[in-house]
């Protein structure tokens, strides 16, 4: 299954303070732990947005996975995670016509 997640971080949340999230983050070995229980992991950071926003697309089988970001980062960021299927507009649309 796929999951997109998206983290906000919190309005009074600072740059530093987000870096000390991520050092601990490395150091604690959690990026690997992450990546063997997930198919795929992509991370994208959102421009220009203040506060930060993060999106990850996820694919696992495992959607407890998920829990080792929010529990890590948590305190710092307001996070939903969101199960979905991928499908182009033309599918989607015949799709929704036979409902």
């Amino acid at each position: 299954m796929q999951y997109i997640v998206f983290f906000d971080a919190k309005a009074d949340v600072s740059a530093q303070e987000i870096n000390v999230e991520r050092e601990k983050w490395c150091d604690q070995g959690k990026d690997e732990e992450l990546s063997k229980r997930c198919k795929m992991i992509r991370r994208y950071e959102v421009v220009g947005k203040s506060p930060l926003q993060i999106v990850f697309i996820i694919e696992t089988d495992d959607p407890t996975a998920l829990n080792i970001l929010s529990r890590h980062f948590g305190k710092k960021w307001h996070c939903v995670s969101y199960p979905v299927v991928e499908r182009d507009i033309a599918a989607a649309l015949k799709e929704d016509e036979q409902m």
